[in-house]
Parts: structure tokens; sequence; C-alpha cells
């Protein structure tokens, strides 16, 4: 499964679930997501929606660059993201703290 096939299973389970969505309900950024060999996606959060898309999203809250793999172990739950960023194995520009609300999401979403 690509990064983004796991984003889009995951966001699946976030519009599904209601305590889910009413954690997202008030953040309003998005998420650049640029796999180093796969094309790049964005997930955008605002006004309860839930939006991902390919493409580039211009002034993204924060981008995330990593190797497909990376972003998918690290959505999946099977690597810590801040054992893969502190490794170099994953970068994060812009809004970090924001960066780290969806991977604590994936992983209640996972459970």
């Amino acid at each position: 499964m690509t990064s983004f096939e796991v984003l889009q299973d995951l966001v699946t389970k976030v519009k599904a679930s209601e305590s889910a969505m009413k954690e997202v309900s008030g953040m309003n950024k998005s998420f650049q997501f640029k796999p180093s060999d796969q094309p790049a996606y964005y997930v955008e959060f605002e006004s309860g929606e839930i939006i991902l898309e390919k493409g580039e999203k211009q002034g993204a809250s924060a981008t995330v660059s990593a190797t497909d793999q990376v972003i998918s172990d690290v959505l999946s739950g099977q690597l810590n993201a801040v054992s893969a960023f502190m490794s170099g194995k994953l970068k994060v520009s812009g809004d970090i703290m924001s960066a780290q609300k969806i991977t604590a999401l994936a992983s209640k979403i996972k459970r």
C-alpha cells in the first residue's frame, strides 16, 4: 500500500468515527506530503471537513518529506514519527506541532 492509500484509509476511518471527527472539527490546517518516490498529495482539515487530494497545496501548514515507505510506516503506526524525524528518515517543515496531531490521530484510529 502506498502512503496515499494508507492516509486514504485513515481519512475514511476518521470520517466514520464521531469522536475522531469531533477531535478534528476545529482544526483548520493542511498538510503536504512529499514522498521522494511517489507523487505529492495533501490532506486538508477545514470547517469539519477532511479533504485528501493528489498534488500540491500552496500555503500548507506543514510539509512532510520522506520515502513513501517511511510515510506509510509512520501513518500505520509501524514506525514512531519522532524516532523517524530524529534519525533523519522523516523531514517536517512548518507547523511541526500540528503535524504531530495527524500521527496521534492515526494511532487512536488504528487501535
